[in-house]
């Protein structure tokens, strides 16, 4: 089969035209046909995302096109390989969690998949429960739109929506590092996060990776904290003010921002990481366990929060904020 030069393809399956010219709907064919050669599954809401994407992508080493080959992707300039196996596309390996708290969150994120979030986060965590979902579906269009949420761990919010994670999650399409984005310039409609920004470092040498990959008038809708502990994933770097996350991302607009969490998610918080320490005397291992224990003994508190949420004069101690941006402009493209 022949190898096609995906990068250079910017549009979708189902985008052809009834004019399309002989070449090109012998292209498309032999894209739709590698996509679903190279995934190895039957899962076609999988096939269907990673066919979404392909025409974004490129090398993350020298942002060339990729060519398609049975098992792997290769660099049409500088030859790197990337392997693809059970329908995901591998850009690293992928590292080992270093922190005791990560470790444990990590083999339950594994061993729960969906239950982790749907009960373990929205009822346990020491956070009010946000509907990240329905705050992101109410920017964009995954049916039309090409979304990514970077760093989404093993929850999917919309089976339209693209995940890329430095981790194999079940739920990951792309194996990558936000440090090393695969993507080409303007290609993506929105980037969209929850509580993973925090987590890089360079912050601002991401961002403006993230700006350079988004179309002109796409969006940025990220869940950062603000006030609130120290929590490795596997690292932690930074916090970010209200004014900061509105000025995140270089040549965007601010669209909407508010708070996500409140005053009593705050207490929650500090008094789970409070006891954990006092009683774990110190220790990093027992301290990731009674974090958890001290989680399903102050989890109610942060539901008081209900009133306090979405209010702009929350945003000075809120422990998460969400905020949305638009790209307005394009931008001198970054280097290497």
């Amino acid at each position: 089969m022949q190898n096609v030069p995906h990068g250079r393809i910017l549009w979708y399956p189902g985008q052809l035209t009834p004019n399309a010219s002989v070449e090109a709907t012998a292209a498309y064919q032999t894209v739709k046909l590698n996509v679903l050669r190279l995934t190895g599954t039957a899962d076609s809401q999988r096939n269907a995302r990673l066919a979404k994407v392909r025409g974004a992508l490129c090398c993350p080493a020298c942002r060339a096109d990729l060519l398609d080959f049975p098992s792997f992707l290769r660099c049409s300039s500088c030859s790197a390989e990337y392997p693809v196996r059970d329908g995901k596309i591998y850009f690293i390996e992928v590292p080992n969690a270093t922190d005791e708290l990560d470790s444990v969150k990590y083999r339950l994120k594994k061993a729960l998949g969906k239950a982790y979030y749907s009960v373990g986060i929205a009822v346990f965590a020491p956070t009010f429960p946000f509907n990240y979902r329905a705050a992101v579906l109410r920017f964009v269009e995954p049916d039309k739109q090409l979304v990514i949420d970077i760093g989404a761990g093993n929850h999917r919010i919309d089976q339209r929506i693209v995940t890329i994670d430095l981790f194999d999650y079940v739920a990951t399409d792309i194996v990558c590092d936000l440090s090393s984005l695969p993507f080409r310039d303007e290609s993506v409609d929105a980037f969209i996060s929850r509580s993973v920004l925090e987590h890089v470092p360079r912050l601002t040498q991401i961002c403006k990776n993230l700006a350079r990959a988004t179309r002109k008038n796409g969006l940025a809708a990220h869940l950062i904290p603000f006030m609130f502990p120290f929590h490795a994933s596997p690292h932690d770097y930074q916090r970010l003010t209200h004014i900061g996350a509105a000025t995140l991302f270089p040549g965007f607009e601010l669209l909407e921002q508010r708070n996500a969490t409140g005053p009593f998610t705050l207490l929650t918080l500090l008094l789970t990481e409070l006891f954990a320490v006092i009683f774990s005397l110190g220790n990093e291992r027992p301290k990731a366990f009674l974090y958890l224990t001290f989680c399903l003994i102050f989890f109610p508190i942060k539901f008081l929060d209900f009133p306090f949420v979405g209010r702009p004069s929350m945003l000075g101690i809120a422990p998460t904020i969400f905020t949305v941006t638009r790209k307005t402009r394009s931008q001198t493209p970054c280097p290497l």
